[in-house]
């Protein structure tokens, strides 16, 4: 079984709340909070194609953007946007480093297991 799709999974997840959350953030602002969230979900829209096609590159860098959403989640919070798309916004960030770095990691070792029994002993 392999358990590094259930990160990607978590990952992908995390990946979808995100986007959702910025536009929830947006509401019914009009010009800058939408420009904002259309400009940062576009890393979002590029790393889901990588993350649904299981790519382990694409999952190491998707997890040092999530820090950034992480943070902006977080200045979102301290600034008194106490809301539900904010509390989204972070457990999506959240969500997705925490799958992305599994995933990574666990894709790796069953690789190597993978690995060493496909390989013809030499004794």
């Amino acid at each position: 079984m392999r358990w590094s799709r259930y990160a990607l999974g978590l990952a992908v997840a995390g990946n979808l709340a995100l986007i959702a959350s910025l536009f929830l953030l947006a509401g019914t602002d009009t010009g800058a909070r939408l420009i904002l969230a259309v400009v940062f979900s576009l890393p979002l829209l590029a790393s889901l194609n990588g993350l649904c096609r299981a790519r382990v590159y694409t999952a190491a860098w998707a997890s040092m953007a999530a820090l950034f959403y992480m943070a902006y989640a977080m200045v979102e919070y301290i600034a008194g946007a106490g809301t539900l798309a904010v509390d989204i916004c972070l457990a999506g960030s959240i969500a997705m480093f925490v799958g992305t770095v599994v995933f990574a990691k666990w894709d790796a070792r069953e690789r190597e297991a993978s690995a060493e029994t496909d390989t013809p002993s030499t004794d």
